[in-house]
């Protein structure tokens, strides 16, 4: 077997031990703990795991459910010392002169959990990173300069080690304690909210002073993860025609009020292009994770096990696409309700609802901008190829959909959304409520000057 630096790994771990911390001896080899070369051979990447010794929880009389607030608060402050303090600059190689390579371990994450495991690239509160009887375990990535592996090199890889862990431990143990209670306390707020939501016959809540719109980066490019949009954010405000829910926080000892998506119900979000339809639709299926002051998404919130359906081609294989298609188009092989082939994008949408109601999703999550919108609404050339469209269906048969929640989003579909129980239109990003009749007298009025320019 090739000698490397991790065959020393093992006696590494056991000589990183102060009375302040120490390496988790019992983590993965090779998996959580390990040091390597980078492909140029200018740098050494390692990540180190470690067990802190704290009392900055000790004050926190707050329950321990929200300790990974905590944990979130340290990390975050270890990231924004860390720019100005060479101590802790292994945790980007600041003596690599490859800084750019591992800025990622630098970017800030306002993602606290998530029952997906999203942002496993960042460094954030997770299985490796938590917080258990008055220690904090913490992988801490890294790089320093190059070396070649040795025996004879173990204790300076060591005293290297050894400081740098304790730079963060130090940090970590004067995390300002103000950070740590507040996001405790919206960690707290959060997890009330999501386990108050059956009760309240919701799918979600969106609270008032919701910010959803993001801002992307280099390693944040996904609106899971993405950060708050810098600038002008406009705020959203529950109308007062919708019913605002009102609910208390434990953690922070507030009252909040916001929109209630109901369980069962047809929700639609309208507007004219580039008014927020797409990132508010976004924010509520983000609403599964638990999020960090500041996100701005931190007091709204959805519970898991929705879908967002759109008209990605898939590979079908003896799926039901009945009702929408009474007969298949050419290509594809078997019966409707068990179709073979190369999905178009309405069959493949089309599968995605069908199976989205027969598993009972709580709710499905349908964006104009991503759809087949002959799937979505009457269509001309739609009518001899026996495509039955969402809102005739819908129309049809209301009960159709079961308990799963439909929201959608979108300027186009208005017979869609004129078989919705309630309707928001964002109008310069703020929303306003829309009255069923209101909208169907408008849409006559539309329709009327359509058929005028036949």
């Amino acid at each position: 077997m090739t000698s490397n630096w991790n065959s020393y790994l093992s006696e590494i771990l056991h000589q990183i031990r102060t009375p302040d911390f120490a390496a988790d001896t019992h983590a993965r080899l090779v998996t959580d703990a390990y040091i390597v070369p980078s492909p140029d051979k200018q740098d050494l990447h390692f990540a180190l795991p470690v067990v802190i010794k704290t009392g900055i929880f000790d004050e926190i009389s707050l329950p321990l459910s929200g300790s990974v607030g905590g944990v979130q608060a340290a990390i975050e402050y270890c990231k924004q010392k860390a720019q100005s303090s060479h101590d802790l600059g292994a945790l980007y190689g600041v003596d690599t002169g490859n800084q750019s390579r591992y800025l990622v371990n630098l970017e800030p994450c306002t993602i606290i959990s998530s029952p997906s495991s999203i942002a496993t690239c960042l460094w954030h509160p997770d299985d490796q990173n938590y917080f258990k009887d008055q220690t904090i375990h913490l992988i801490l990535q890294g790089a320093v300069p190059y070396r070649e592996h040795s025996l004879s090199r173990v204790p300076e890889i060591v005293d290297q080690f050894v400081s740098y862990a304790q730079a963060i431990s130090d940090t970590v143990n004067s995390t300002p304690p103000g950070k740590i209670k507040h996001t405790w306390e919206v960690v707290i707020d959060q997890k009330t909210l999501l386990d108050k939501l059956p009760g309240l016959g919701l799918v979600s809540f969106i609270g008032d002073g919701t910010r959803p719109a993001r801002e992307y980066t280099r390693y944040r490019c996904w609106e899971r993860v993405a950060g708050p949009k810098r600038g002008v954010h406009i705020p959203f405000v529950c109308p007062p025609e919708l019913d605002p829910v009102e609910v208390y926080l434990p953690g922070s000892n507030k009252m909040i009020t916001g929109l209630g998506i109901r369980r069962g119900e047809l929700f639609a979000i309208t507007g004219s292009n580039a008014q927020g339809k797409s990132s508010l639709l976004q924010a509520i299926y983000c609403g599964q994770d638990i999020h960090a002051p500041g996100d701005g998404r931190e007091y709204l919130v959805t519970l898991p096990g929705g879908v967002s359906v759109d008209s990605t081609n898939i590979e079908l294989k003896g799926v039901d696409l009945t009702p929408f298609f009474g007969s298949l188009p050419p290509g594809m092989d078997g019966t409707p309700s068990c179709a073979s082939g190369h999905g178009s994008g309405s069959a493949s949408m089309a599968f995605r609802i069908k199976e989205a109601i027969k598993k009972r999703s709580p709710y499905i999550i349908i964006d104009e901008d991503r759809s087949a919108q002959n799937l979505l609404h009457p269509c001309y050339m739609s009518v001899d190829s026996q495509v039955y469209s969402l809102a005739s269906l819908i129309n049809k048969d209301r009960n159709w959909l079961g308990d799963s929640s439909l929201i959608i989003a979108g300027s186009g579909m208005e017979l869609l959304i004129a078989g919705a129980d309630r309707i928001i239109r964002l109008c310069n990003h703020a929303p306003v409520a829309v009255s069923r009749e209101e909208w169907r007298t408008g849409l006559k009025r539309y329709y009327q000057e359509l058929i005028e320019m036949v």
